[in-house]
């Protein structure tokens, strides 16, 4: 049991480790970071609402526009892309891969686990995992073999279960319990792999809104800066000379006698200041401008908008007369981001099922070349996608090719396949009934093809 609990204690650091980092990111993902506006002073607290009113949720907008162009639409797994398919769909990742996928933008790893399960009709199921509750070790020098996975929740009485998924074993800690529950592995590996979009050689994988935490930081301070200018120069203070401003004696209570001044104006919008003294003057203070404020939170859009590859139109949420053209071009960068992205979750998603089809006993599990279908991420006008796959069609391209191009998945393509089988058969045989079956059959045998006649020439 040594072993084991050395597993447990090695994992449970790491784990509260990256559970710290990914709260950090969740934080600024659900638009609650802390805003550097103030010390922790008694002004602090009475800009409170000015510090919950100058927060923007621009990295949920950033991750988002990536997250929304990642979609697994099939497998191209040869003989297994079909049952592929039907364990994805059993596991409900039509949704769930989403969550995952968003996890790893946020945080910079999501995870998913393949495990047995008698109760999914596949005999499998693949969940998705938090990872602020599961981590995954790997090999010393190599960062693709797992050598332990691990996952640590807490039910609703707050007891904690510790899970440890080894090659051999898996062991689980519930409660205080100081021995775990150890049973064999099925899988013969570590069922638990993490989704990382932004891998490194070195260290731990980025976060999507990395880049950005500094723009979204300066933004935050300027907004509240300007609430605050906003607040004080909405009402001009006056200023006054020449006046004489009455006195009045204030007692305390040991007898000490203190002489004050009154406030001559009760200062108001709607109020007339009125002074005696024909020598007195008055005037009001110039109003802060707020347009160095409103400048300084633009540049910072725009920078944060050209390091994050993120469309300067969805930041700013303004379109004026954009083509297509216009609009592909200035999407170039988040499509090729986005790309990159499906190339190293996808290499996730292959990994889990080659897993969940060594747990079914399909032959699809060794397949090294089974790879996964996303949906196209460009943004593109119907008008365009036809006219681009009717040029293809010209060149010979297959049918099944001009589908794919469109975006129909692997199932659209299956039924489409059958729908066009069945159209071509109820085609042939309207033909055979319109000109004789016997004479169809007589030609085939003459090795010689049906000839229009004279009168069917004749339009007769």
């Amino acid at each position: 049991m040594t072993y084991l609990d050395d597993m447990r204690q090695a994992c449970a650091r790491q784990l509260d480790w990256q559970a710290n980092q990914a709260a950090y990111y969740l934080s600024y993902y659900d638009n609650e970071p802390p805003i550097i506006a103030l010390l922790e002073t008694q002004e602090r607290q009475t800009f409170r609402k000015f510090l919950d009113e100058s927060q923007t949720n621009w990295c949920e907008l950033i991750v988002n526009s990536v997250a929304e162009r990642l979609a697994v639409v099939g497998f191209n797994w040869a003989a297994s892309s079909d049952t592929a398919w039907q364990l994805w769909q059993a596991s409900e990742l039509d949704a769930d891969s989403e969550l995952a996928q968003t996890d790893g933008l946020v945080t910079g790893s999501g995870y998913a686990l393949v495990q047995p399960d008698d109760n999914n009709p596949t005999g499998v199921s693949i969940t998705v995992e938090s990872p602020l509750e599961a981590t995954v070790m790997y090999a010393p020098g190599n960062r693709r073999e797992r050598t332990a996975g691990f996952k640590r929740f807490t039910d609703y009485d707050q007891n904690v279960t510790e899970v440890l998924i080894l090659p051999d074993v898996i062991a689980t800690w519930q409660g205080r319990s100081g021995e775990p529950a150890v049973e064999n592995n099925p899988a013969g590996l570590v069922g638990l792999v993490e989704i990382r979009p932004q891998p490194r050689t070195v260290g731990a994988p980025r976060s999507e809104i990395d880049p950005a935490i500094p723009c979204v930081d300066r933004i935050h301070t300027t907004t509240f800066n300007r609430l605050v200018a906003s607040d004080y120069g909405a009402f001009r203070q006056i200023w006054a000379t020449g006046v004489k401003l009455a006195r009045q004696i204030i007692t305390s209570e040991d007898g000490t006698e203190t002489t004050v001044s009154v406030k001559p104006w009760d200062i108001g919008a709607n109020r007339l200041l009125v002074a005696e003294n024909p020598d007195a003057h008055m005037g009001a203070f110039p109003g802060d401008s707020l347009s160095g404020y409103l400048a300084a939170v633009a540049e910072d859009i725009t920078h944060m908008a050209a390091i994050t590859q993120t469309p300067a139109h969805y930041l700013v949420g303004r379109m004026v007369n954009l083509s297509a053209d216009a609009i592909k071009a200035a999407e170039a960068g988040l499509v090729a981001k986005v790309r990159r992205r499906m190339l190293h979750i996808g290499e996730a998603w292959e990994d889990v099922m080659r897993i969940a089809l060594g747990l079914i006993g399909d032959a699809g599990a060794t397949d090294l070349s089974g790879e996964v279908i996303w949906r196209d991420p460009e943004t593109r006008s119907d008008a365009q996608v036809v006219d681009a796959l009717t040029k293809m069609a010209t060149l010979g391209v297959p049918k099944e090719v001009l589908w794919a191009k469109w975006g129909a998945s692997p199932q659209e393509i299956a039924r489409w396949r059958g729908m066009a089988d069945a159209e071509a058969a109820t085609a042939a045989a309207n033909q055979a009934a319109a000109l004789g079956a016997g004479d169809i059959a007589a030609l085939i045998n003459a090795g010689t093809q049906p000839q229009p006649t004279q009168a069917s020439a004749n339009g007769g």
